[in-house]
């Protein structure tokens, strides 16, 4: 294993001829806080989850280095890196985490080139959190039936009601999209909510970290989509 990064679907190591020169790793958001500091208290006043209730995250910042392997023309490595990446907004995987993604923008910092090695430094602005490379409608281990432990797929059908307890193991809400191949209803958390024929997004039913349970009622087959986001 080279320790690859799959930018938007391509291999560093495949497709350019790169191999990092440590294992590449995202380097961990910075986290936002607010304190204010009165004089006749003592410590400080923390304010910093005060406004979203959960503590905010700035960008991931930081970059990696690739050495171009024997064989290769750097000139065209390089050309071809940077038409691929260069300022552009991408989706990352690392070879080593290959469930997770990141999403952000990427630059090349620096070439350096002599009769020895080139090397190439790429920089990354992403996103705070990572998604799942999967959601719940492709991978069978994200949710569950309730009241057995049967693994099922996020395809099911209804007739009649049907419970199910959607696991989101991720850190954030995650709103799902329900797609029905008829009008029912679902039940969750006390409340009821009508499910048209086709796409439903609705901010109301969106799953908390943890068990999620719904309640179905009608007849049809039904999709639940939904990525969960982790740090």
């Amino acid at each position: 294993m080279y320790h690859s990064l799959i930018i938007s679907g391509k291999n560093t190591f495949t497709e350019w001829g790169v191999v990092p020169t440590s294992r590449p790793v995202v380097d961990p958001p910075e986290v936002k806080t607010t304190y204010i500091d009165l004089p006749a208290s003592n410590g400080v006043l923390d304010y910093s989850d005060l406004l979203l209730g959960t503590i905010p995250y700035s960008q991931r910042k930081g970059s990696w280095e690739f050495a171009v392997r024997p064989g290769y023309s750097w000139p065209t490595v390089y050309s071809s890196i940077m038409n691929y990446l260069h300022g552009q907004k991408h989706t990352v995987i690392l070879e080593d985490d290959p469930y997770y993604q990141y999403t952000g923008r990427l630059s090349v910092n620096k070439w350096k080139s002599d009769e020895n090695y080139s090397l190439i430094t790429i920089d990354y602005d992403l996103d705070p959190f990572k998604q799942r490379t999967t959601s719940s409608d492709d991978a069978d281990w994200l949710w569950n039936d309730l009241f057995d432990l049967t693994i099922r797929y996020g395809n099911f059908s209804v007739e009649g009601t049907k419970y199910r307890n959607f696991i989101n193991e991720g850190i954030k809400v995650s709103t799902p999209t329900i797609t029905c191949s008829a009008a029912m209803s679902v039940l969750f958390g006390g409340e009821t909510y009508n499910l048209v024929t086709g796409r439903n997004y609705n901010m109301n039913l969106s799953f908390q970290p943890g068990d999620n349970v719904m309640k179905f009622t009608g007849t049809g087959t039904v999709a639940v989509s939904y990525r969960e986001v982790s740090l």
